[in-house]
């Protein structure tokens, strides 16, 4: 078991900009056409039970909508209010930590930069709830931050607690029972952006707690998008590169 942290939820501004931005920004749309697209290839044949495990102000709700049946649930209801402004309607306030999933409910779990969160106590503990609350081949799909080395500012502006490498978040899915898809890192030229933004917040000792999350040209914001949905094709061919600033993981339910 981790060590256990104190409660900590992000700041009603951050969903504010989150709430602003996901539907146009290169970052949230490249993650949610990735997962839209791995969604679709995992259950191919019918219109599954979705869950949103963490689901922020819901656009990744809106979107699998076309897909299945989507419910959602997030620790803050400033985040849950911005979710009925978007006009998502089964979405409801809910702590992990206190939540206790029925077994064998949702044929697909999203969970997209939640278990990193201060407000998660035990990380481990929710992957064997996804694990429970999963159908038999169901499947468990989690974005996260990668590599604890670059954890900086922006982690602690938008509660990030934990950052994970590969090797250690498959060991622990694998122990839990899941199978494990496709596990591998996804934006390796951000990983150096961030190192290096790391190096001068350090070496300028920047004590602004932000977020990165700033409007940018439509021109660069375009390019950015183009970059990651040519790295989405090769993700979902199998490749794997060996260094990013997410984590990217799929993993199978693999049966009662």
């Amino acid at each position: 078991m981790r060590k256990r942290l104190p409660l900590v939820i992000m700041q009603r501004h951050e969903y504010e900009r989150m709430f602003q931005f996901e539907d146009w920004y290169w970052w949230y749309r490249g993650l949610h056409e990735l997962v839209c697209a791995e969604v679709k290839r995992s259950i191919p044949d019918r219109s599954p039970a979705i869950l949103d495990a963490g689901c922020g102000t819901g656009r990744m709700m809106e979107l699998l909508g076309s897909q299945g049946h989507v419910e959602g649930f997030d620790s803050s209801a400033a985040a849950v209010d911005f979710c009925r402004q978007r006009g998502v309607p089964d979405c409801r306030p809910m702590d992990l930590n206190a939540w206790d999933p029925d077994a064998d409910r949702w044929e697909v779990i999203i969970s997209l930069d939640v278990i990193c969160c201060t407000g998660v106590l035990d990380d481990r503990a929710i992957l064997g709830k996804f694990h429970r609350a999963l159908t038999g081949n169901g499947y468990l799909i989690m974005n996260l931050p990668a590599f604890p080395l670059l954890r900086r500012t922006h982690d602690r502006a938008v509660s990030i607690a934990r950052r994970y490498r590969r090797k250690d978040l498959v060991r622990d899915l694998e122990a839990l029972g899941f199978r494990v898809v496709y596990a591998g890192y996804r934006l390796p030229p951000l990983f150096l952006v961030i190192l290096a933004k790391k190096i001068i917040e350090k070496r300028f000792k920047t004590r602004n707690i932000e977020s990165d999350l700033r409007p940018l040209p439509r021109p660069l914001n375009a390019w950015l998008l183009g970059y990651q949905r040519l790295e989405n094709r090769l993700i979902l061919r199998g490749m794997r590169f060996p260094f990013g600033s997410s984590l990217f993981i799929v993993a199978a339910k693999t049966g009662p």
